[in-house]
């Protein structure tokens, strides 16, 4: 059974998968119900043995023997699991023996087999008088956390968001929602490596094939490194460090090569020997040699240096960049929801302390 809200805009694909946050939280028929296992719900069966033993379990009951009415109807349900009267009258059985626990269980079983039967109005007035109220509170703030949650997510208060879904899965482990809301408000907050891990909880009870795929496919984003834009700028100006620093080695090195050679190419020096022809003043020849250096590709080599760093030091933000980008697994709302605060009450009307109303 799953409580419902309004699904806002998300935005638009990338190469990235792009998760929105679950908008239904599984819960139980009722509250005090826990959440029914998965698989094919009971089949009801058509058996002999399992009528017989439900009408001298209804016969029992009204000479007032709730023991051996109980015995009967609760060896019917064994032969017929999927029959909710027999689940029925069982409850009734449990209740008028005052074991409440095996009541609110075999009421929660009949919730399932059928939520919209004969008896469903009368099981959920039961469940009111038999689960103890805190029972009921907290199913009621696990529902306030819940929208909470939501609300905050849309608003881009992701950190908040995070709270609120903790105290969602602290009030509701079973719900698979909570993990998975909370994963992405991790993500979204660069949280990544915990956010991994509420995302594999969430794949385990992921409620459809689909699902664990696409959600698997983010696991796979979030595992990918991600790279700091500052930290490639910074490391690359050591020429091809920030190449290496986001995983490109190969270019990183022959950055490094480019500028060394460029380096190289700029500082050497020629040198250069002329004969120069000289008469003193008295007439003599007194020629001499003059030895020049210069750095002939001091030029060509400066500019390949700079070349090959600036290359380089654009190709690791670019890829910093890009890491970032496809590593976004959340799609971002583009609804905000507006968060009131409320007084609520219980089920009998007392006050329970401040919560949040929650507008979609």
């Amino acid at each position: 059974m799953a409580v419902l809200a309004t699904t806002p805009a998300n935005a638009q694909q990338s190469a990235a998968p792009r998760l929105a946050p679950k908008r239904a939280l599984t819960v139980g028929p009722a509250p005090g119900c826990a959440i029914p296992p998965s698989g094919p719900p009971a089949i009801r069966r058509d058996n002999a043995e399992a009528r017989r033993l439900a009408l001298a379990g209804q016969e029992s009951a009204l000479i007032g023997d709730q023991a051996a009415a109980r015995d009967a109807f609760a060896r019917a349900a064994v032969l017929n699991p999927g029959d909710e009267r027999i689940a029925y009258d069982l409850a009734r059985a449990h209740e008028e023996l005052v074991d409440s626990t095996r009541a609110i269980s075999e009421y929660c079983r009949y919730l399932t087999l059928s939520p919209g039967g004969r008896e469903a109005t009368d099981v959920r007035d039961r469940l009111t008088r038999l689960v103890p109220a805190l029972s009921q509170r907290q199913a009621a703030d696990v529902q306030v956390a819940f929208r909470l949650g939501l609300a905050l997510f849309d608003d881009g208060r992701y950190a908040a968001a995070e709270r609120a879904f903790d105290d969602v899965i602290r009030g509701a482990r079973e719900s698979p929602e909570g993990y998975f809301n909370r994963g992405l408000a991790r993500a979204a907050s660069g949280n990544r490596s915990v956010a991994l891990q509420d995302l594999e909880q969430y794949r385990v009870n992921a409620p459809s094939v689909d699902d664990r795929v696409e959600v698997g496919r983010a696991i796979e984003v979030l595992r990918r490194p991600v790279y700091s834009t500052g930290g490639a700028f910074a490391r690359s100006l050591l020429p091809g460090v920030g190449q290496l620093y986001t995983g490109h080695t190969t270019r990183g090195i022959i950055t490094m090569l480019g500028v060394g050679a460029g380096v190289a190419a700029a500082v050497m020096q020629q040198s250069t020997t002329e004969t120069i022809a000289y008469t003193d003043p008295n007439g003599v020849p007194a020629p001499f040699t003059r030895t020049t250096r210069e750095r002939a590709y001091f030029i060509p080599g400066a500019g390949a240096a700079v070349g090959f760093t600036l290359i380089g030091l654009i190709d690791a933000v670019v890829s910093a960049n890009r890491s970032q980008r496809d590593a976004d697994i959340v799609a971002r709302s583009t609804r905000r929801t507006a968060i009131a605060p409320v007084l609520p009450r219980s089920f009998r009307g007392e006050a329970t302390g401040v919560q949040f109303s929650v507008r979609f």
